[in-house]
């Protein structure tokens, strides 16, 4: 009896709790519902303006990707802002869907009682387009710092290859070379010609010669005899 006196209090305690957790889950979606709600006005012109300024920057991208020489880096980089441009003017038509006028601000009824699932929506396209936009960038400013490197070091390899310039000294004139070839080679002095070298080939008597007839020739030798001969006849 006591067991089933029981079930219908554990059965009401259950159904207490799933109507408190059901009341939770309903306020916390009206509070979010309500808050997109109010803030859909704001949220949606922050929307627009990010579309309008993509359309801006891809004109801009246009003139970097005629800037870019190589064929395979413009084709790349084309690719990548055909997918920008396919991005953008996908946010523009839904945009464009959700408001009352082609261009305008005001959103319909029905969409800003449902922004809160509208935003997330929108708020992925415009995250994929950040990501396209960065992607572009980062690949033009790596083709940018690839073109600098290139460039530096085509200017300083000539640097290293250069041939010093050998200086021609100018030729000597016609007359002189020819006065030049005209006169004999000067003799070589050597230690034998001085008289220095003790292997000379002549035997020792002829140099003692040599001496002897140089002093009898000479008029100082000459001179001495006279003056010997003088006193040797003069009477003592």
């Amino acid at each position: 009896m006591a067991d089933t006196a029981d079930l219908p209090l554990l059965t009401i305690l259950l159904l207490l709790t799933a109507c408190l957790v059901s009341i939770f889950v309903v306020v916390q979606v009206a509070t979010t519902y309500t808050t997109a709600y109010l803030a859909a006005p704001n949220e949606i012109t922050t929307f627009i303006d990010a579309v309008d300024f993509s359309i801006q920057e891809n004109e801009s991208y246009d003139r970097d990707v005629a800037k870019v020489q190589r064929l395979e880096d413009k084709l790349r980089m084309g690719k990548l802002l055909r997918e920008i441009q396919k991005s953008g003017d996908d946010l523009r038509e839904d945009l464009n869907g959700l408001l009352i006028d082609e261009g305008g601000t005001r959103l319909r009824s029905s969409t800003r009682l449902l922004w809160a699932t509208k935003r997330k929506r929108l708020e992925e396209k415009v995250r994929r387009l950040d990501l396209l936009r960065m992607r572009f960038l980062v690949v033009y400013m790596g083709l940018v710092a690839a073109k600098g490197t290139s460039e530096q070091t085509h200017t300083r390899d000539p640097e290293k290859h250069v041939t010093p310039k050998t200086t021609v000294r100018p030729g000597l004139p016609h007359a002189l070379t020819e006065g030049i070839t005209r006169k004999p080679p000067l003799r070589r002095l050597t230690t034998q010609a001085m008289g220095h070298n003790d292997h000379v080939g002549s035997p020792q008597k002829q140099g003692w010669m040599g001496v002897v007839a140089e002093l009898q020739n000479s008029p100082l030798m000459h001179k001495r005899h006279a003056s010997i001969e003088r006193n040797m006849t003069s009477p003592g």
